[in-house]
């Protein structure tokens, strides 16, 4: 017998949202369809007299098809004129970022009230803005070294939450930006988070070789007080090194002369060198551009738009230019950065860096990277820091974040290959210079 799939079908409606339920809710019940439509969605934010979407369950065998006695009755009313195309069916993961709680549509006589959200919330890790250069004294990143590697300590022990949880816990230690500590943790391999970034997860205890030719080794993911005490007893932890600026948990170097044994011993993982294994298996930037996480359902008439510019956000109308966006509510409070293809007119969501780099890509800039084979030393400009996996590569070949010189962000400890290979994969100038002193 054929398995009855849940999906959805979306329409543009302007009106009040809680017209629109009880009318449909009531139509549902009247045309006895509940079998078929259980559930209705509307979009978060939606307010009377503006554009907003709103989605139907529909449940039936065929993902996409929708059933004869539905388009027979219920879709003839004037608020399903106009359907969302280029997509047969959603899912609900497709859709969960814009919609609001669910309205059962089988319990006409008592509905679940519909609530107007007035603060639409930006908080979500995505949106960042450029960091730059910060002056701290000793003092004061010795103490955030501190409480950065407490807070990991503290992560490791929950193994895992959500985004509202990580952010509870970075105010409990007074950690500033939780956006910007997240992507941090997740650049040095501690933790990893899930594609819409509401969830995160510790990453397993794994060492890491950074250098191909010893047995120099960095200390990722979960941490614990024991098993650092243990690691040390056995005589492998080399050094203790603070983070630049002490943003991030301090980089606990091992030398290993036999990985087997220590995996065997502790309850670690040998990664091997993962610096150099990212760069050969990550795509180039077209493909990573293909699996940026698409947003099916937004509404550009319903918010107000900042382009970037290649430099900076300027006000402007509704986009119709591929680029990088800022969607804002009509108080100009921001609620996502994105991503627009003017081609396949789809909108997608990743990590800033990562979205700001693609804007510059097709503003056609001329991003480039200097590499000095001495020092080991890869130099990018700040304006251009590479999305956030391929930035990964780089750290993870020193377990180091990068250090701040001038307008460059220099990272330590590169393998030309390892340049080489992603410079070529981003589009990026490569070239041999003697940035790095």
């Amino acid at each position: 017998m054929p398995q009855v799939k849940r999906w959805y079908t979306g329409f543009y409606y302007r009106g009040n949202p809680q017209d629109l339920i009880n009318q449909i809710s009531e139509q549902v019940q009247r045309q006895n369809l509940s079998k078929i439509i259980p559930l209705l969605r509307v979009e978060k934010g939606a307010k009377p007299r503006k554009e907003f979407c709103f989605f139907l369950a529909i449940e039936n065998c065929q993902v996409g098809e929708l059933p004869t006695e539905l388009q027979a009755s219920l879709l003839k009313l004037s608020c399903f004129q106009r359907p969302i195309t280029g997509n047969r069916g959603f899912t609900y993961e497709q859709i969960k970022p814009m919609v609001g709680v669910a309205h059962d549509v089988r319990d006409y006589t008592s509905p679940i009230p519909y609530e107007l959200r007035q603060n639409l919330s930006a908080e979500n890790p995505f949106e960042l803005t450029e960091l730059h250069s910060i002056n701290h004294s000793d003092a004061d990143w010795v103490k955030s070294s501190q409480n950065s590697d407490r807070f990991l300590y503290w992560l490791s022990t929950l193994g895992n939450g959500s985004w509202e949880s990580f952010q509870k816990s970075c105010n409990a230690l007074q950690l500033q930006e939780p956006k910007r500590i997240l992507r941090r943790l997740r650049l040095l391999g501690h933790l990893e988070s899930s594609l819409d970034g509401s969830k995160w997860s510790a990453a397993p205890s794994s060492f890491v070789k950074i250098n191909s030719n010893n047995t120099e080794f960095i200390l990722c993911g979960q941490r614990s007080m024991n098993l650092l005490k243990q690691l040390e007893e056995y005589g492998i932890v080399a050094s203790i090194t603070h983070q630049p600026r002490g943003e991030a948990p301090p980089c606990i170097q091992l030398v290993v002369n036999n990985p087997d044994a220590i995996a065997n011993n502790f309850p670690i993982i040998n990664a091997g060198e993962v610096s150099t294994r990212l760069a050969q298996i990550l795509p180039d930037i077209a493909t990573w551009q293909q699996n940026l996480r698409n947003m099916p359902v937004i509404v550009p008439s319903r918010w107000e738009w900042k382009h970037f510019d290649g430099d900076d956000f300027e006000i402007c109308g509704i986009p119709h230019e591929t680029g990088m966006y800022q969607m804002c509510d009509e108080n100009r409070n921001l609620r996502y950065t994105l991503f627009y293809n003017q081609n396949t007119n789809t909108w997608h969501q990743g990590d800033w860096y990562g979205l700001r780099f693609l804007a510059l890509y097709y503003h056609g800039a001329s991003c480039q990277a200097h590499y000095n084979f001495a020092t080991k030393c890869l130099a990018i400009p700040v304006k251009q820091r590479w999305p956030e996996l391929y930035e990964r590569a780089l750290v993870l070949a020193s377990g180091q974040l990068p250090t701040y010189q001038g307008n460059w962000l220099l990272y330590q400890n590169v393998s030309g290959e390892v340049a080489h290979q992603l410079s070529q994969k981003l589009n990026v100038k490569y070239e041999e210079a003697l940035i790095c002193a």
